[in-house]
C-alpha cells in the first residue's frame, strides 16, 4: 500500500494542497467511519428509501473516483486495469481487497478482509456494508462499461472476520442471485438513476446496458 501511495504522489496523482486532496483530478475528503455508521443507521431507520438513497450515494463514489483514476491512467489491458483498481480499493480504508474471480462485463467476486467498518456493527445478524457494495458496484460500472450492481454475501459485522461481495451485471444479477437481489438491490429504482449519473458524467449511459 505505501508504495502505491508513494507511486502516486511522485507522479503527481495524488496531491496535498492548501485545504484539499487532489486524487486523480478529483477532490477528495476524508469520512470517519464512525459517521459512515452513523449514515448507516439512519437509512435503515428510513426503510427501504433510506437504504437505496445510502448504496445510491456509494455507488456515484465508487463510479466517479474509478472512472477519474481509469482517465488519468489510461490504463490497459482490462486484466491489468481491474489489479490496478483492486489495489487502490485497498487505499480507501475498508480493509484489505482480495479478487476471488471476475469476467469482463459479467461479474466480479472479492473479499473484503478485516474491514473496519463492519467491525463496528459486530456482533449482528444483519449485513450493514450499504454504502460500500454500492462504493464496488459503482467501481465495478466504471471499470467494465456496463452497469453493475453489488450484493454482500457475508459480512464482517457478522463473522467479524471478512465480507465477500459480488459486482454483477443487471441482467446476470437478476437470473442468478434473485434472493439477495431482492433483499439488497433495488433495480428498478436504481437503474433509471445510475443511468443519469453516467449521463451527467459526460459518458453515453445506452452503451452500458444490454451487452451481455
Amino acid at each position: 500500500m505505501y508504495e502505491l501511495l508513494a507511486k502516486l504522489m511522485l507522479a503527481g496523482k495524488l496531491k496535498f494542497e492548501q485545504g484539499k486532496i487532489n486524487f486523480a483530478s478529483q477532490y477528495m475528503t476524508w469520512l470517519p467511519l464512525k459517521t459512515l455508521k452513523f449514515m448507516t443507521l439512519e437509512a435503515i431507520k428510513e426503510g427501504q428509501e433510506g437504504i437505496n438513497k445510502l448504496y445510491l450515494i456509494g455507488w456515484h463514489f465508487g463510479y466517479i473516483f474509478t472512472d477519474s483514476y481509469m482517465q488519468t491512467f489510461s490504463l490497459k489491458p482490462f486484466e491489468e486495469t481491474f489489479k490496478m483498481i483492486m489495489d487502490v480499493a485497498v487505499l480507501i480504508g475498508y480493509g484489505d481487497y482480495k479478487t476471488l474471480e471476475f469476467k469482463q462485463k459479467h461479474h466480479s467476486k472479492f473479499v473484503n478482509i478485516d474491514n473496519p467498518f463492519g467491525k463496528l456493527f459486530y456482533p449482528s445478524k444483519e449485513k450493514h456494508c450499504i454504502f460500500i457494495r454500492g462504493v464496488n458496484a459503482g467501481g465495478g460500472t466504471a471499470l467494465h462499461q456496463i452497469l453493475m450492481n453489488g450484493i454482500e454475501l457475508e459480512c464482517t459485522a457478522n463473522n467479524n472476520k471478512q465480507c465477500l461481495f459480488m459486482n454483477l451485471e443487471n441482467s446476470v444479477l437478476q437470473s442468478q442471485y434473485p434472493e439477495f437481489m431482492k433483499e439488497q438491490v433495488d433495480l428498478k429504482w436504481l437503474t433509471p438513476r445510475q443511468l443519469k449519473i453516467i449521463k451527467e458524467n459526460g459518458q453515453n449511459p445506452n452503451t452500458f446496458v444490454n451487452k451481455v
